[in-house]
């Protein structure tokens, strides 16, 4: 068990517990939605993660992983390995928050129905490898849910971008 992950679950509760609270005693109806859709969740997943913590400190399973030693291999090699592997997982870190903060870009610039799938359909390819076509149409479906989920169902306006609405009356389109 890590003690810094324990604190900060501990924190995380505590602010998800502050959210529902203050959403049950002082939002209005109206306003209670939102954050309870929010905080509900966070906070029985931070509950269930506490409880976790408390079972594996109570000593009845001691999970700790290590690395082990490959039969046959000098210990250096095995630290020129690891290294690489730090090294490699440095540039995949790099490319996701690239992919991150173009998707956040994207939102701000293009709306969310403009930048999900174009930014859903460039990491299917490039990181999954996956077919142009097929995820295209993986993306377009998963803009169909965000829009039936957000727009219909729920009834709420997402961000239409700062310049989508300027390019669509430039168009002729609104």
């Amino acid at each position: 068990m890590n003690s810094f992950s324990t604190r900060f679950t501990v924190l995380m509760t505590a602010l998800f517990g502050a959210m529902v609270a203050i959403a049950i005693l002082q939002f209005p109806a109206g306003a209670r939605f939102m954050p309870l859709i929010v905080g509900l969740p966070g906070l029985g997943l931070c509950l269930l993660q506490l409880g976790l913590d408390a079972r594996h400190a109570m000593g009845r399973r001691n999970y700790r992983f290590r690395n082990a030693q490959k039969a046959g291999k000098p210990e250096d090699e095995g630290q020129k390995v690891e290294s690489e592997l730090e090294g490699a997982t440095l540039h995949r870190e790099l490319v996701m928050w690239g992919y991150f903060l173009g998707f956040i870009a994207g939102v701000l610039c293009f709306g969310f129905y403009a930048a999900v799938p174009v930014m859903l359909t460039l990491f299917l390819r490039l990181e999954a490898d996956m077919r142009l076509i097929r995820a295209a149409v993986v993306a377009a479906i998963a803009t169909l849910a965000l829009y039936f989920a957000f727009g219909v169902v729920l009834q709420i306006r997402l961000h239409p971008g700062f310049f989508t609405p300027s390019l669509l009356q430039a168009a002729g389109l609104a």
